[in-house]
């Protein structure tokens, strides 16, 4: 009969090492509650993201579709008065000068707003669950409204 052989204190250390502590299953589950947390953190900030992100979408869509009936009442204005006497037409000339600035300025407004259209668009069509290239028809979208816009002058 052999007796097995006493454990050694360098194993039994070996041993302890190799399995993991207490401790170290504790630190385990307080990261991976950590990175749970993290997650949820990310997820309520991508959240209010995405709701401020459609909250300003609205609102530059609402000041586009601003700027293009201020664009078309202007474009009625230019309309005017049919009489031929000499200060009417100065007054009619100077009513036109006035508004073609007006227009030149809604639109030069429009193109630097192209690029947050743009984006805002792209992110419509993603939430619209858009099949093709987003930044293509984005792209296109918001250069057929700014086309529109542009041909008023």
């Amino acid at each position: 009969m052999i007796t097995p052989h006493p454990e050694t204190e360098l194993e039994r250390r070996s041993r302890r090492e190799q399995e993991p502590s207490r401790e170290s299953r504790e630190r385990f589950e307080m990261d991976a509650q950590a990175e749970v947390a993290a997650a949820m953190e990310r997820a309520d900030m991508i959240v209010k993201d995405v709701q401020s992100s459609k909250q300003q979408m609205k609102n530059i869509v609402i000041n586009m579709h601003l700027v293009k009936q201020q664009i078309q009442q202007l474009r009625q204005l230019l309309q005017l008065a049919d009489s031929d006497d000499a200060n009417s037409l100065h007054q009619d000339q100077k009513a036109v000068d006035e508004l073609k600035q007006k227009i030149s300025g809604h639109q030069q407004e429009l193109l630097a707003m192209r690029e947050d259209l743009i984006r805002e668009q792209k992110e419509e069509l993603i939430e619209q669950k858009f099949v093709g290239d987003v930044q293509n028809q984005a792209e296109k979208m918001i250069d057929q409204m700014i086309g529109d816009v542009m041909a008023v002058a």
